[in-house]
């Protein structure tokens, strides 16, 4: 005896007037007023085929099966569709700022050869310093000696030895002058450097200012090769390079990337973003009342308003100081979130310069570094949420593999995926894979502007 198939009950409700067909091996739903069972009846059941032809679920409505291909296929495509457009929007702004970095990559930023002949203020703002401070202090008596600088520390309410140290160190007269302001509470950073720019305004006020961090140290001629830029009167803010001892795969990737989108956007016009461990400025050229001190990202501030105001921000690629990664994960990551809540914070309220044409080739950096730090995280996230959304329709819906189409689709978001997370992983462990670390150190960049918009909503 053959049987080229046979049919098996998955689901079904059972009525007062059910019966069961031991030949249709189903369950039916009988409608009272039909006489003929057959007639009118609507069943769910699930056809197996002997020979191995994929099993096909559907509605036998009048002795005929309604395959549900179509529903599946059209639940599969939007969410997949929607990753994708997502992930796409995410992109562009990172094709349209690494294309305007491309095509400006040829500019010549040239330091000039003359050197600087004003006046030198160092702002040292610290807070619990007391570990590092006599070092940071003969650091910079090496390195600054011969411009005669004044020095200007600000203490931000430490409760270290930090004030006494200072106050008892012996180089007091390697500067042309010595003070050391104290703050009553600690009200961060910015709220620190506004208050000691004050006082240097009231009372010896120079032509440049030179701020730097406890941590940073600078080499012979970081501050020679700073200064002399600014013997060219369109310059009005200029930033060194950072060399970190000790610095984590991710955070490598991360300051060899900034650094380097940094130098590029200086070759086109200017850069919003310096490293307050080592940035000089023209003191005419900074509006104090534009600095937030509720805000964090005091250097980015800073340069944005000195650009604003009208002189070029640059970043030096050839000077630079060194400091110290933080030695714990969860500190390195802290510190990155707090950063990327000040910047994405101080993008956003200079967003009336987005389209100023009187910054020329600024605005453009302006609006796409907004784009990069605050839509791009946003955007992101939607397409996590549609890849959560399609794995689930998945595991939950029937795939037709016989859909060339909708097979090709899910396996290629596969290995877009999967690639993803392995380079953020790569990242993440510390191991080194060409073009995988890249795209892992975006990834990661992301991951903490993802984190720094969900701490400030």
């Amino acid at each position: 005896m053959a049987f080229n198939r046979f049919d098996l009950p998955v689901f079904y409700r059972i009525g007062r007037e059910g019966s069961y067909d031991r030949l249709d091996a189903s369950w039916t739903r009988n409608r009272s007023n039909m006489n003929n069972r057959r007639h009118g009846s609507t069943e769910w059941l699930c056809t197996l085929d002997i020979y191995g032809e994929i099993p096909i679920f559907g509605n036998k409505i009048n002795g005929g099966v309604k395959k549900d291909s179509t529903l599946n296929a059209s639940m599969l495509f939007s969410p997949a569709l929607y990753e994708v457009g997502f992930a796409t929007l995410a992109s562009l702004p990172y094709l349209k700022h690494g294309f305007d970095l491309f095509m400006g990559r040829k500019r010549k930023l040239i330091r000039p050869e003359q050197d600087f002949t004003g006046t030198l203020t160092i702002l040292l703002p610290m807070w619990n310093e007391a570990k590092i401070l006599i070092q940071k202090l003969e650091n910079l008596q090496q390195t600054t000696q011969a411009f005669n600088p004044h020095l200007v520390i600000i203490d931000s309410a430490s409760t270290d030895d930090s004030v006494s140290l200072a106050e008892h160190w012996e180089g007091k007269g390697s500067f042309a002058s010595y003070h050391l302001l104290r703050m009553d509470e600690r009200r961060g950073k910015t709220a620190a450097v506004k208050q000691a720019l004050e006082f240097i305004n009231k009372t010896n006020k120079s032509d440049l200012v030179l701020m730097t961090d406890a941590d940073a140290m600078f080499e012979l001629d970081t501050v020679p090769n700073l200064l002399k830029w600014f013997t060219d009167k369109s310059i009005g803010c200029v930033g060194a390079t950072p060399k970190r001892i000790g610095q984590r795969i991710e955070e490598e990737g991360h300051r060899t990337l900034f650094s380097m989108v940094r130098h590029l956007e200086s070759k086109i016009d200017s850069t919003p973003f310096l490293e307050g461990s080592c940035m000089v400025w023209r003191t005419s050229s900074l509006d104090l009342e534009a600095l937030h001190v509720t805000s964090n990202a005091d250097d980015a501030q800073i340069a944005t308003n000195v650009r604003i105001h009208g002189l070029r921000v640059i970043q030096d690629s050839d000077a630079h100081f060194i400091d110290h990664a933080p030695f714990e994960r969860k500190e390195h990551s802290r510190q990155k979130v707090r950063r990327a809540q000040g910047l994405q914070r101080h993008l956003l309220r200079q967003r009336e310069h987005y389209y100023n044409r009187r910054l020329g080739r600024f605005a453009p950096i302006l609006r796409q570094e907004a784009a990069l730090h605050i839509l791009t995280p946003l955007l992101l996230v939607g397409a996590f949420i549609a890849t959560l959304a399609r794995w689930a329709l998945i595991g939950f819906a029937e795939i037709d593999f016989t859909n060339a189409t909708l097979t090709t689709m899910h396996v290629g978001l596969f290995a877009m995926e999967a690639a993803v997370l392995v380079s953020w992983l790569t990242v993440r462990y510390g191991i080194k894979i060409p073009l995988l670390h890249q795209l892992g150190t975006i990834v990661d960049g992301n991951l903490q502007l993802i984190r720094a918009l969900w701490h400030s909503a």
